[in-house]
């Protein structure tokens, strides 16, 4: 799963309280004022609030002067629509601002923590403010007051949009949308104060006049979308918090500021972690409680069972810090009816809907000066359970007793799995996201190794490990039951070591081989570590593949009618389909590593040399050569062909069935299933793997050091030699499969040998494949291959000149894959 950690400011736990409305007059304020707020409603909190319900404005009263605090957007609903990105629940800008009175204004200012002069004289601080722009977010004009209160009319500063829904509407492509204000009004049921905290939430309308298809799909009248953003204004921490300097070893969210006072010798930037306040009761225990536990709320609109599925997900990271030395630490309970999950105070882990699939994200509120986080916020998307159902009937066969007369072939087939089995599935990976997002605004980065020890993390993106068991596949051990070696470790090193003791832990966790691997260096397909991938499992990533790849045939050739459910339209049975065919995507993503690859470890220097031992290591020339062959079989006939019987049961999409968030194949035969087009796909993803720039740049250099190591001529002859071999004669039902991939292979390599950003040498074996490729044309006489010889022969000869090439079809979208 995805992140985003946003580098907000802090709050500290704050004490629950009920709304107070009373009476408009303050006892501090002269005669004159009370009589001005006579009629209003007066809401009390950390900055109270006056309510004009006869003319809809809101009234803010400002008494704290040049004193920071904090000040965050939210959006308390969403669009619905995972490609435009406006979750309900989502965290938006945020800032430490202060109220500065200049004559009859007040500005509000955001403060600049990012450059700082830390425990210097006042004037060095002065030099370092000066030197970099602060932002006045907003100037209210003073209705009423004194020297030490005033009122100012905050509506227009509310009903604005603070959230940048507007620009985000137009940066994904729907549309110019403005903000309506005769269409927009304060939110009274969720507008309360509390002595710590003030919350306003007002409703805002964008009017558009050309929507896009997105907003359309998920919006009564596009022309008029509407949605809630929410204001806090918090009490900032009181100090006590000890901040935590970064190590790059262990996986947590760095923060960095720049501090101008740090000696010349000393680096300009300052590194800390992001992490929550805890400090046990008795500091000398080996096991204490907590002064304040870290707790979690778990969205009461999620239903069951999927609610307690997130509960015994989360609860899992109390045994991290049960083994860190605290006691109760950690808690996740449901949000109390009456509880607004946008107030600032709770921890939340919203369960949210979209009318499409996409990704769940941890992030939180954390304070840029120290790395503390305040608040945990949590947003996992509700269709990714479906997509493990989805999975599971595409792999399973869980209506085969249902359909006992649909083929002979089929006729005594035992299904693998029911629903009910399926769901437990599907619930187990909940868990496991729910671990695993919190896990994020624990402060916890990814680690993209974990797979490869053990199952060491949850902070890791699992692929749903599938056996073969007695001639059925087996479900049982799909995904992980609780916390990884790394997870404990992780903890142990952020919340129960201390700047003293750090470094012991870290050594310890290093010494056992917990390795972390991260985003960068693992998400990209240029990417080269060996143990960094996505949906992978195990330590041996041709391994592996090798046995999905037995998975997904064997999947392959049982799949049918009994993987729909009675009364289900048979077209659907290709979105089911989609992901089995492509069950083996990541895995060939993960061997690939190994082809110009190396393990290296974000080593940090020690007194005795470097910790890990071995920085960086080029991944052995032999395991590197069993890494290509295992992928090029993935571009074998037996791989790519679809069974005669089943094409003939994949008729186009179904009447009334084309709409909403179903995935398919790209077809040259609309509105038919086009299996030369799906084989193109699939063996796309070995060619393209195969032939990243960066790939063969690392290949050029790891050969010139060492020549026992594969060159990147040696990767393309391979490549070209599997697709291009003469060898016996092809039938003529092989021929057009053959061609299709000669076709991607060709274009691949001109793509390659065309791109100005990749090194002369990459080039250059580009150029060397379409070479041999041309010479291996060179006695074809059927009207496909005559036209591949002619094509490579026009760009060997006039490479700057464009020529007319059918692009390979599009992968459909993967991640996330559950």
């Amino acid at each position: 799963m995805i992140v985003f950690v946003r580098t907000l400011t802090a709050v500290l736990s704050l004490s629950v309280a009920t709304c107070v409305v009373a009476p408009a007059a303050s006892a501090a304020s002269p005669r004159q004022e009370a009589a001005w707020g006579a009629g209003l409603q007066r809401i009390d909190g950390y900055v109270p609030l006056y309510w004009d319900a006869a003319k809809g404005r809101l009234y803010l009263e400002i008494s704290r002067f040049d004193q920071e605090l904090l000040y965050q957007v939210s959006l308390a609903s969403g669009v619905g629509s995972n490609a435009i990105g406006l979750d309900r629940g989502q965290l938006g800008p945020t800032a430490i601002v202060k109220f500065e009175r200049v004559g009859p204004k007040v500005l509000l200012v955001q403060t600049n923590y990012t450059f700082r002069a830390l425990n210097a004289p006042d004037a060095e601080q002065r030099a370092v403010a000066d030197s970099f722009a602060t932002s006045v977010l907003w100037g209210f004009s003073v209705e009423s007051g004194n020297s030490a209160r005033v009122i100012v009319d905050a509506t227009a500063f509310f009903l604005r949009d603070a959230h940048g829904v507007a620009d985000r509407l137009k940066a994904t492509g729907q549309g110019s949308f403005r903000l309506d204000e005769s269409r927009s009004a304060v939110f009274l049921p969720r507008t309360k104060g509390f002595p710590k905290n003030t919350e306003v939430e007002a409703i805002v309308t964008f009017q558009g006049d050309a929507p896009g298809p997105l907003v359309r799909q998920t919006t009564p009248a596009p022309e008029a979308l509407t949605v809630r953003e929410h204001h806090s204004f918090v009490e900032l921490p009181p100090p006590g918090y000890q901040p935590r300097s970064f190590d790059p070893r262990v996986g947590f969210f760095p923060l960095t500021t720049y501090d101008y006072a740090s000696p010349i010798t000393a680096p300009l930037e300052r590194r800390l972690i992001t992490r929550h306040r805890l400090e046990k009761t008795d500091p000398s225990a080996e096991k204490s409680e907590p002064v304040a536990p870290i707790v979690y709320y778990v969205d009461n609109g999620a239903p069951e069972p999927i609610r307690q599925a997130l509960i015994d997900g989360a609860s899992w990271w109390a045994q991290a810090f049960d083994a860190a030395g605290f006691t109760n630490a950690f808690q996740v309970k449901v949000l109390p009816a009456d509880a607004d999950p946008m107030d600032i105070r709770y921890k939340m882990i919203n369960w949210v809907h979209r009318s499409s699939r996409g990704w769940s994200y941890g992030g939180g509120v954390t304070d840029p000066r120290t790395g503390e986080i305040i608040k945990g916020n949590v947003t996992l998307g509700s269709l990714r359970i479906r997509q493990d159902i989805l999975i599971g009937t595409g792999l399973m066969a869980p209506y085969a007793a249902l359909d006992p007369d649909d083929g002979p072939e089929l006729s005594d087939l035992v299904p693998d799995a029911t629903e009910d089995d399926i769901a437990r599935m599907s619930l187990a990976r909940i868990r496991q996201l729910a671990a695993h997002e919190v896990g994020h605004t624990l402060g916890l980065e990814h680690n993209f190794a974990a797979s490869t020890y053990g199952r060491a993390s949850v902070m890791d993106y699992p692929a749903p490990y599938v056996t073969i068991a007695g001639g059925a596949l087996d479900l049982s051990d799909a995904y992980a039951k609780g916390l990884g070696a790394y997870d404990l470790w992780a903890i142990r090193w952020g919340y129960g070591a201390d700047e003293r003791t750090a470094n012991a832990v870290a050594e310890d966790g290093v010494s056992r081989g917990l390795r972390f691997v991260d985003d960068d260096d693992a998400r990209s397909p240029r990417s080269g570590h060996p143990l960094g991938s996505l949906w992978d499992n195990g330590p041996d990533a041709v391994a592996e593949l090798t046995r999905v790849l037995a998975v997904r045939q064997f999947a392959l050739s049982r799949f049918g009618l009994h993987n729909l459910p009675i009364g289900a339209p048979v077209s659907t049975l290709e979105v089911r389909l989609l992901p089995l065919y492509l069950l083996h995507r990541y895995q060939v993503a993960a061997a690939a590593k190994w082809i110009g690859g190396a393990d290296f470890s974000y080593a940090i220097r020690t007194a005795a040399g470097t910790s890990p031992a071995t920085p960086f290591q080029v991944v052995p020339a032999d395991r590197q050569r069993e890494a290509l062959a295992a992928l090029l079989t993935t571009l074998d006939p037996s791989v790519l062909t679809l069974p005669a019987s089943l094409l003939a049961m994949l008729p186009p999409t179904a009447f009334g069935y084309d709409g909403g968030p179903s995935e398919h194949f790209d077809s040259h035969e609309t509105p038919f299933f086009d299996p030369l087009a799906v084989a193109s796909i699939a063996a796309d993803l070995t060619v393209t793997a195969l032939l990243q720039p960066e790939r063969g740049a690392r290949l050029v250099d790891f050969h010139a050091r060492d020549a026992g190591n594969p060159d990147f001529t040696e990767v393309v002859s391979a490549l070209v030699s599997k697709t291009f071999a003469s060898g016996a004669q092809v039938r003529p039902a092989d021929l057009a499969l053959r061609r299709t991939i000669q076709h991607l292979v060709v274009t691949r390599l001109i793509a390659l040998a065309a791109n100005v950003d990749a090194s002369f040498a990459v080039r250059a074996g580009a150029r060397h494949g379409l070479r041999a490729a041309r010479l291996a044309l060179q006695t074809a006489g059927d009207a496909t291959g005559t036209a591949l010889r002619e094509d490579i022969e026009r760009y060997l000869a006039r490479p700057e000149a464009p020529a007319p090439r059918t692009p390979p079809s599009p992968t459909p979208p993967g991640e996330p894959i559950g």
